[in-house]
């Protein structure tokens, strides 16, 4: 520590690591490249053998300014992750999960990241606020646990069941006399509606967010929200777009389909296409099983790290 004019001492503080005892060091050294530069900051940080209030001169002194940064926003890879480290879920659960949380329109993935939507926001502030026991990482995993030592014989479904109801249910009928309801959505496409002529607006339903009339209930029409990938249609030169299905299932369709028009372009897949187009025949790629594309007109498979990097765009869902 310092002094300066009778001030209040100023502490300088350095943490690190020293090595006390080799162990399985002793025959294990982990390779490491001479060069790193994170080995060769990680070597200056090293605290060399101190005692207890042993006297130290300071040699120079580095004011160095540092800001917190945020933690990165999850993938699906990394919260599956979390969801392990916690305790949470199963591997039958996983997908599913990821599946529910974008089609409810609680988050949208952008750039492979995925980030909590409006709606995702308020759903999570209302049910912490009156769900707080049961919307907590430590309650699910033991649930989970329960569930387990039921399945293998070691517990008794009724008293778990029974354990978990009553308060549950109590705190279910709180919540239904005081949680405010919050209506979503509303903001105007700046479209009009074609039965209509009213004004299209942006609504959320159980499976997303999708477009519906303003003129509701007077007028039923709704549409998807339409996402655009970049790519032509094999068929007729349209705009694919991303859709979904009524249950939330993302597919891939032309742009000129209509659903009252016979003659309309009636081209579909499951499979998120490529704007790279295929090496071979100049047909269509999409991705087929990880890391692999497949052409829809000579059926060729590619891996996709092999195609010209320059020129492979993965179309991601918004």
């Amino acid at each position: 520590g310092g002094r300066e004019g009778g001030e209040k001492p100023y502490l300088f503080r350095a943490s690190g690591s020293s090595l006390r005892f080799k162990g399985f060091l002793a025959v294990y050294e982990e390779a490491k490249d001479e060069d790193d530069k994170a080995e060769e900051e990680r070597k200056r940080e090293e605290i060399p053998p101190l005692t207890v209030d042993e006297l130290l001169d300071l040699v120079q002194l580095l004011p160095e300014q540092h800001f917190t940064q945020p933690p990165p926003r999850y993938s699906e890879a990394t919260l599956v992750r979390a969801l392990e480290e916690y305790g949470i879920g199963r591997p039958s659960t996983y997908a599913p999960t990821m599946a529910t949380i974008q089609q409810r329109g609680y988050v949208e993935r952008r750039d492979s990241r995925l980030y909590p939507t409006e709606v995702g926001i308020v759903v999570n502030d209302l049910l912490v606020e009156h769900f707080p026991t049961y919307i907590d990482v430590g309650f699910t995993a033991q649930m989970e646990e329960n569930l387990d030592l039921i399945a293998n014989g070691t517990k008794e479904w009724v008293p778990v069941l029974h354990d978990f109801y009553g308060p549950f249910s109590a705190t279910l009928e709180q919540a239904r006399e005081k949680m405010p309801t919050v209506q979503m959505g509303n903001e105007p496409t700046g479209e009009v509606c074609p039965k209509c002529g009213h004004a299209l607006i942006y609504k959320y339903g159980r499976f997303g967010k999708f477009i519906g009339c303003s003129n509701f209930p007077e007028c039923r029409h709704s549409q998807p929200i339409l996402v655009k990938t970049g790519v032509k249609c094999p068929e007729c030169g349209g705009d694919i777009v991303e859709k979904r299905t009524r249950r939330g299932r993302a597919f891939y369709g032309c742009s000129n389909y209509r659903a009252d028009d016979e003659g309309s372009c009636k081209f579909a897949s499951w499979k998120r296409p490529l704007k790279q187009p295929c090496p071979e025949c100049g047909g269509l790629l999409t991705e087929a099983r990880k890391g692999w594309a497949k052409c829809i007109a000579c059926e060729d498979e590619f891996e996709i790290e092999s195609l010209p990097q320059a020129q492979v765009e993965r179309v991601e869902a918004r």
